[in-house]
Formats: structure tokens, C-alpha cells, sequence
């Protein structure tokens, strides 16, 4: 039985399938994560599977976003998806957010017709068991009640042997592996499989740009928040099943941070990549 006071999963398939309200046009319900800004997952997931509703048959291998303003997570998002091009192979959407009328979130998606092809990967990291880890999920509801900040319940559960410096504050390399999964099946829907992955790949991604220079999550100086982020779909993926984020920084420049992730399912097949650019600005203290 799923622990509800750590997993939101039903909840979050029901908030990334939005309603659609016309030719096109759909409505995404918003959900508070702890903060009055939208979490950026949540306009990645619930694009892409509008997006993914005008194309029957064909599944996402790439989409590319760009976060424009901060969302308000007490309002809904108006999605409106624009038929680009429909090809013999490929598709195009390009998928418009607003709030009262203001653009908040702009994505490209293509979409492709299943088929065979030349076909190589990089190799997997070294890997853990995860089975064989412990949650992080207990740690960082106990941490939540030690510092009097509520724990936001999430949808799936992430695992790393790192928990020690999960949250930051002692220099260290600019990498991270985590492994993630639903606590429960998803259905055999690859579109929700896929938009549950959206969602779930923006928690702690710019963590990584961190790491080199020793800053905590909660350091009262960090300015933090996503830019652009974009996903390519290798393979079909289950977001029930295993899957390791192997991430990295390969630069922290301009009050920006960008990072790579490589997502591995348990057998090393590697299933998706992944790209984030993110404001990382220190603020001076007030005195």
C-alpha cells in the first residue's frame, strides 16, 4: 500500500492529463509543490501529453522548452497546440502556456512512427542496486520536520547512496546518480509514461551545477529556477520500472547552470537523455 503522506503518483496522473476544451486546446490544472511559482515539471508533463493527443500513432523523441515567466500555482494553464507539420514519418507541435493571458512556457515536440534502425548507446555507469538502497524519501521528510519546512509529497521514489550530501553544502564533483520509480503501476499509456518522465525529470536537475561550489538548496542567497529543458526519447520507457539519472554539470557560468542527464533503465539501456540551463544567481546577504 502506497505511504500517501510520502507519494503523490495518482495524484500527478490525474494533473498531467489536461482537459481539452476545444480543436487543440486544452486546460492543465496547477498543484502547490512548496512554492507559489508552478513547478516546471508540471508544464513539461501536461504539454507534451496535449501535444501527444493530436498525434495518433506516433510517439515523442525529442521536445524542447523554454520557461518565460513564473507560473501561478493557484491558476490553471491554457495549452494551445499548433499543428506544425505532419509528415509520412515525423510530426511537429509546438505548444503554447499562458496564464491570464500572459505566456508563461513555449515547447517543441517531434513525434515519430515506430521504426528499426542503426542502433548504439553509451555505456552505463557503474551501477547500484537500488533495491538494495534506502529511500531518500524518509530522509527528507525527517529533515523537513527537523527545520519546520513541510514535506511536499512526490510520485515516485528516488534512491542514491549519497544521501549524506543530498541537499549540498560541502564541495564536491559536479555528478549525481539517482534512481527513480513509481511506487505503483502506470498502465501500459507510453504517452503518460513518457509526460509522467517530463515531470519527474526536473526534480533537483540543477542540483548537480551546485555541487563543485559547495551551496545548499536552501541557502538564503540561491536564485534558482529552470530556463530551457529538453528531453530526447531514445527508447519506450516505464516510469513503474527502475530508471537511473546519470547526471552531470559540464558548466556554471553567467549566473547560469547547465546540465546533462543520461537515464538508464536496470539492464544499462540507455532510454532517454536529457538537458537543462538554469539561473543559479547568488544574492548578496542583507545586512
Amino acid at each position: 500500500m502506497v505511504d500517501n503522506s510520502l507519494y503523490n503518483t495518482e495524484e500527478i496522473i490525474r494533473l498531467l492529463k489536461p482537459e481539452q476544451i476545444g480543436p487543440d486546446q486544452f486546460v492543465g490544472q496547477s498543484h502547490f509543490m512548496g512554492s507559489p511559482n508552478i513547478f516546471g515539471g508540471q508544464t513539461l508533463g501536461q504539454s507534451l501529453y496535449a501535444a501527444g493527443i493530436t498525434v495518433p500513432d506516433r510517439r515523442p523523441h525529442s521536445m524542447h522548452a523554454m520557461f518565460l515567466l513564473p507560473g501561478n500555482h493557484q491558476l490553471p494553464v491554457e495549452y494551445e497546440v499548433e499543428r506544425v507539420r505532419d509528415g509520412g514519418t515525423f510530426s511537429t507541435r509546438r505548444v503554447v502556456g499562458t496564464q491570464e493571458g500572459r505566456r508563461i512556457f513555449v515547447m517543441s515536440a517531434s513525434f515519430q512512427v515506430d521504426e528499426d534502425g542503426l542502433s548504439h548507446q553509451k555505456p552505463a555507469p557503474p551501477m547500484s542496486d537500488p533495491d538494495a538502497l534506502p529511500s531518500s524519501l524518509k530522509v527528507w521528510q525527517e529533515r523537513g520536520i527537523s527545520t519546520g519546512r513541510a514535506f511536499q509529497p512526490v510520485p515516485v521514489d528516488f534512491r542514491t547512496n549519497r544521501d549524506d550530501n543530498l541537499f549540498g553544502g560541502q564541495v564536491d564533483s559536479a555528478t549525481r546518480k539517482v534512481w527513480v520509480r513509481a511506487p505503483l503501476p502506470l498502465g501500459d499509456d507510453q504517452l503518460m509514461h513518457d509526460a509522467f518522465f517530463a515531470y519527474v525529470s526536473d526534480y533537483g536537475f540543477l542540483w548537480t551545477a551546485l555541487q563543485p561550489h559547495g551551496i545548499r538548496m536552501d541557502d538564503p542567497r540561491l536564485q534558482i529556477a529552470s530556463l530551457d529543458h529538453s528531453i530526447w526519447f531514445h527508447r519506450p520507457l516505464r516510469m513503474d520500472d527502475w530508471l537511473l539519472f546519470s547526471m552531470e554539470s559540464p558548466n556554471a557560468s553567467g549566473g547560469r547552470g547547465l546540465c546533462f542527464a543520461h537515464i538508464y533503465n536496470r539492464d544499462g539501456v540507455l532510454m532517454a537523455s536529457a538537458t537543462q540551463e538554469g539561473l543559479i544567481r547568488l544574492r548578496e546577504s542583507k545586512k
